[in-house]
């Protein structure tokens, strides 16, 4: 390894450059502004390095003698700190940063998602997602309130509905309730290929409903949330399955970190489970991820909707 690319990766390790706790009290300095001092120290030309930092409450002039010892043998001139000081405040500091995980997803947090730890006790993906639902309840609740249009024939007429299917159907025919195309994707399962992913959408949200439960078919949308919500109730209470669907060309296998956007939102909506359905496959991490949560998430490949397609009885 080259000593630059050892010098950059020392760079990035130096965790009090976000954590900023002050060498003094030890509290973490929220907003840095020009009452705080900080000093960059590194341990040798390639690292680590230590950021060392004081509040404003802590800050002084006097730069001749350690802040906390009064040692007058410091690292560096007219930085107030010893050796062996500064050894105890990096322990301090790699405890402080162990603490740092997410309230809803266990993730450690680090670097500048420490700023969204601090002010909400999440990381960046989960105060994403909370922020998403929170968007998602107030459209919710304005479209509820929207004026229903008008009576008129042209939208309350009902037109006839025809029996036949034909081939140039497959790439406009609504999925949800159409006995008729799920028998033909049965028969012909290579053709899930040819639906749109929002037809793939709606192709899980129709076998699930057939499977008991009540879905909802989410707004389309392209920030990777939840696709379909699947509730029943059971003898021991009600569930809330959350469903992602990735329309994947075969070789275009299901990763680790969208198995774990997923979990994520398993945990804001406080869902009982977490499905992830799609036309492809698994990575061995991702599988390994699902297995060890394998009682709030669940995969369903290529093949598993075949078995759905394959055994269900009309």
């Amino acid at each position: 390894m080259g000593i630059t690319k050892r010098r950059l990766e020392a760079e990035e390790g130096d965790i009090n450059k976000d954590l900023r706790l002050c060498f003094k009290c030890g509290e973490r300095i929220d907003i840095p502004d020009e009452q705080t001092s900080s000093w960059h120290y590194e341990h040798t030309f390639v690292g680590p390095i230590t950021t060392i930092w004081l509040c404003s409450e802590c800050n002084t002039n006097k730069l001749r003698s350690c802040l906390r010892c009064n040692s007058s043998k410091l690292i560096q001139p007219k930085t107030p700190v010893c050796h062996e000081c500064l050894t105890e405040y990096d322990e301090e500091i790699e405890h402080t940063a162990s603490e740092a995980t997410c309230d809803r997803c266990g993730a450690p947090v680090e670097g500048p998602e420490l700023e969204i730890y601090y002010d909400t006790g999440l990381c960046g993906w989960c105060d994403h997602m909370v922020a998403k639902v929170m968007r998602e309840d107030e459209f919710d609740s304005s479209s509820r309130h929207e004026k229903e249009p008008e009576w008129s024939p042209e939208n309350a007429l009902v037109l006839e509905e025809r029996t036949v299917l034909t081939p140039s159907d497959l790439s406009t025919l609504a999925l949800i309730t159409d006995v008729r195309l799920i028998k033909h994707l049965a028969a012909n399962p290579q053709e899930i290929n040819n639906l749109t992913p929002r037809q793939f959408e709606e192709l899980t949200a129709d076998l699930l409903s057939r499977f008991g439960y009540t879905v909802k078919l989410n707004k389309g949308s392209k920030d990777g949330g939840v696709d379909v919500f699947a509730e029943r109730t059971t003898d021991t209470g009600k569930e809330l399955t959350i469903v992602q669907c990735k329309k994947h060309s075969p070789d275009h296998k299901v990763g680790e970190p969208i198995i774990k956007q997923l979990y994520a939102d398993v945990l804001i909506r406080n869902a009982t489970r977490g499905l992830i359905v799609t036309t492809s496959s698994f990575t061995r991490d991702a599988l390994k991820f699902i297995e060890s949560l394998r009682y709030r998430l669940s995969p369903a490949d290529f093949a598993k909707v075949q078995d759905w397609l394959r055994n269900f009885s009309f």
